[in-house]
């Protein structure tokens, strides 16, 4: 560790807000769910965990001097896995003494508790995570000789980490990374200008472990320096930070871990773009500790970026992505990390606030098994006893002559795109037991009629559609083997909607309702004999939506909607196979009101600039499948043409700018995301096994739209995404020749989609996006091989909030 004291050396001289203790509680507590806990490559374990964290700050300033004592806890239980339970905390005790008009001396202690995450390298697998402890003291000396200033100070970090246990019972030993780290630093600037130093840096460490031989045979003990020049800001108000590039080092004792050297460079900058928004930007480099056998230690590339803006007096929202190279000297390991997130907050009172944040973490590395993904999702409420008093933030920023729609007829026609997935269960005879997920898609076209109310601003109405749609997968395997499939033809469904009527008169609506949909099957056998039989089912359907008005009467729809089907046989020649199907649609279409919706008063809402935001919804994932499979009966070669699928939930986050001219906009857009969709095929017992998983993307695209005079938006996007699957194949019983691997792949990414206001800066949308990846083929390892590849698709239909800064 090495003394951050850049901020020091800008420090003025600060204004004594009088003597006396102010005292500062705070406790916050909440609920996440944790979509990988362990965070390994392959089958998360998902879990909801409860967290609890009180704080007290307590300070006294005056005289020249100040002293600040705060006290930190957070306690977390988890739901599933109680072994990842935890329980952390912080005391640090902080002081600055007043030297002349221009220098201070600062200084401090500290105590803290802390358990490694999951996601650390250095993990260990234990039954509970490592626990860790920090003794810490700095003091240092800051002093300004216009034009000149200088700031020293030294860090000491006493570092002990405790054993843990296996699964298995048995001890794992961390002792060997417990150690001291001892920091000292200098910097020497110089006023340029009257807001702007030139500054040289300097710092010195010492890592000394309290083993002097780790558990592998190593000997840690390292010494690092590092030598910067920059430029730092001083006295600003509006733009505050610094620059600075330069070198760093470190040298181990053992003979047989590779020196770290590397240019390195840095910035910090923080903008206040305007009285509403902050922008916070970084670039870091550094060496950091392990004690992975064969690695001296990995050098750190972090570049972040961190915005926040508050969106009246009440609510306020924040976004922030962080990507992090990790380059591990002596293994040729390489991680990149990527870190999303985004976060909105309520103030219910002085002291108390509402927060909600998605985090989105994934870390591609070329060592597979240290890759994963996670997402986070959090629900909590926050008390902060220092918080300024607010006003009271009166209605939203658009009001209407009246209710948006009353007593409204409407009807309309939409075309759109369809998914079925079908999970196919039945006995082959002798060879026992089999389960396939299947999975096609294709188009469908409908027409709508409905009559709604409003009550005030919110809005209750009652649909009837029907949807003709061709929607279709097959297997297929020759010679001598079964081929079947499913083709869904027409659906008739009623439903009730209901949702608020937001500023612009658009309507966010949640469905309910009931549908009856035909579906089409066709059977095989081996023998060649074939039947095909149709099945009406009905079934609930939920679903969710946004209309946006084009004219007074004519309006914009996108809407998606799901539907589980109760399972039904198909009959053949020799029994009867169990087909349980489910269906996700998405319908872009334009309707026509007979009541024309009121004028707006006051609507402001804007297009332009940066924006970033947090979305989520059903992702169906499926592949197509090419195969010539090998075996040694009869017949001994066999052509497979499958389509394979299945759905899951995927949740990721988006930033993007953008600019309308006119009614026309035009943008560019960066998104990732995590999902746990995937599909499978088992033939049980002696038969083949295999699944795919998929597991992440990110990527980036255009949009191009039309903006109304209402504040919304109806875009169109291309693009291109990386995908992440994860591919088991299992055949025969040598399970050297079995396949488990982990693939990426480029995919073009296209989709449709509607923005409606939500409150002055923020905006609501759902998002429909299809994506056909390249493909992935490979050959297996036995003696009688199959040949197989894979073409991926993706259709994602996700609800989205973003907040404009």
């Amino acid at each position: 560790m090495r003394p951050s004291i850049g901020s020091d050396a800008q420090t003025a001289p600060d204004t004594d807000p009088g003597p006396g203790w102010k005292v500062v509680p705070g406790l916050s507590t909440g609920i996440t769910y944790d979509s990988n806990v362990y965070a390994t490559p392959n089958q998360p374990r998902g879990d909801e965990l409860f967290s609890v964290s009180p704080s007290l700050r307590v300070q006294k300033q005056g005289e020249g001097r100040s002293l600040t004592l705060t006290a930190s806890g957070t306690e977390t239980r988890y739901h599933h896995y109680p072994s990842e339970n935890s329980t952390d905390y912080q005391i640090d005790a902080t002081g600055r003494q007043r030297v002349d008009a221009y220098g201070d001396i600062f200084g401090g202690l500290g105590y803290s508790r802390a358990h490694e995450d999951r996601t650390s390298p250095d993990d260990v697998l234990g039954k509970r995570p490592t626990v860790f402890t920090d003794a810490s003291a700095h003091i240092g000396l800051t002093q300004r000789w216009s034009p000149v200033s200088l700031t020293v100070g030294t860090t000491l970090d006493h570092l002990i980490f405790n054993n843990v246990t296996s699964a298995a019972g048995e001890a794992i030993d961390n002792t060997d990374r417990s150690r001291n780290v001892v920091g000292v630093g200098l910097r020497l600037g110089y006023g340029i200008s009257q807001h702007l130093d030139l500054f040289v840096q300097g710092t010195y460490d010492e890592r000394n472990y309290l083993r002097k031989i780790d558990d592998y045979g190593y000997r840690r003990d390292s010494r690092g320096d590092s030598w910067v020049i920059g430029v730092a800001t001083r006295d600003t108000r509006s733009v505050r930070g610094e620059l600075y590039a330069g070198w760093l080092s470190q040298r181990y004792a053992d003979p047989r871990l590779s020196r770290i050297t590397a240019p390195t460079v840095g910035a910090r900058v923080l903008w206040k773009m305007s009285p509403q928004t902050t922008l916070d930007a970084s670039v870091d480099r550094s060496a950091q500790e392990t004690t992975l056998p064969g690695a001296s230690g990995y050098l750190d590339t972090n570049v972040g970026l961190h915005i926040s803006r508050d969106i009246g007096d009440r609510f306020s929202a924040h976004a922030g992505v962080d990507v992090t190279r990790s380059e591990f000297r002596g293994l040729g390991r390489r991680d990149d990390l990527y870190d999303g997130s985004f976060g909105l907050s309520y103030r219910l009172h002085r002291y108390w606030q509402i927060d909600a944040s998605y985090q989105l973490l994934q870390r591609h590395s070329n060592i597979p098994d240290a890759s994963y993904y996670r997402n986070a999702i959090y629900l909590g409420v926050r008390m902060d006893g220092g918080a300024r008093a607010f006003a009271s933030d009166g209605a939203p920023a658009a009001t209407t002559e009246g209710s948006a729609v009353a007593h409204d007829l409407y009807l309309g026609a939409a075309v759109g795109y369809g998914n079925v997935d079908t999970r196919v269960t039945g006995t082959r005879g002798e060879h026992g037991t089999y389960r396939g997920d299947f999975a096609g898609s294709g188009y469908l076209r409908s027409v709508f009629v409905g009559y709604g109310l409003s009550l005030d601003r919110w809005y209750l109405g009652a649909e009837a559609m029907i949807a003709p749609s061709r929607i279709d997968w097959a297997h297929e395997k020759t010679p001598s083997s079964r081929i079947f499939s499913t083709e869904q033809r027409r659906d008739t469904s009623v439903s009730l909607l209901a949702g608020p009527i937001l500023p612009g008169n658009a309507l966010l609506f949640a469905s309910a309702g009931r549908t009856r949909t035909r579906f089409d099957s066709a059977y095989a056998v081996e023998d060649g004999t074939a039947s095909s039989q149709s099945d009406t089912r009905w079934s609930n359907t939920y679903g969710a939506g946004i209309d946006v008005p084009l004219t007074r009467h004519l309006f914009a729809r996108a809407r998606y909607d799901v539907a589980h089907y109760r399972g039904y046989d198909v009959a053949n020649e020799s029994g009867s196979d169990r087909f349980a199907d489910s269906s996700g649609q998405f319908q872009f279409g334009l309707g026509w009101r007979l009541t024309a919706v009121p004028r707006e008063a006051g609507m402001e809402h804007t297009l332009d600039g940066f924006y970033a935001g947090a979305q989520g919804g059903d992702n169906r994932f499926g592949s197509t499948l090419d195969a010539v499979q090998r075996q040694a009966e009869i017949p001994p070669v066999t052509n497979l043409r499958t389509d394979f699928g299945g759905r899951g939930m995927d949740f990721g986050a988006f930033a993007g700018y953008g600019h309308a001219f006119g009614p026309m906009y035009a943008g560019v857009e960066v998104e990732g995301d995590a999902s746990d969709s995937g599909w499978y095929h088992e033939k049980q017992p002696g038969g083949r096994d295999f699944s795919i998983e998929g597991r992440a993307s990110y990527g980036a695209s255009l949009r191009l739209g039309y903006a109304t005079d209402r504040g919304a938006l109806v875009y169109l996007r291309a693009g291109r995404v990386r995908g992440r699957f994860h591919t088991t194949y299992v055949k025969g019983e040598n399970s050297s020749a079995w396949v488990d691997r982990n693939d990426t792949r480029r995919g073009d990414r296209f989709g449709i989609g509607i923005e409606a206001p939500l409150w002055k800066a923020a905006f609501v949308r759902l998002d429909y996006a299809a994506t056909r990846y390249d493909a992935i083929a490979f050959t297996t390892a036995q003696a009688q091989a199959d040949q197989l590849r894979f073409i991926h698709w993706q259709y994602l239909a996700r609800i989205g909030i973003g907040v404009r800064f």
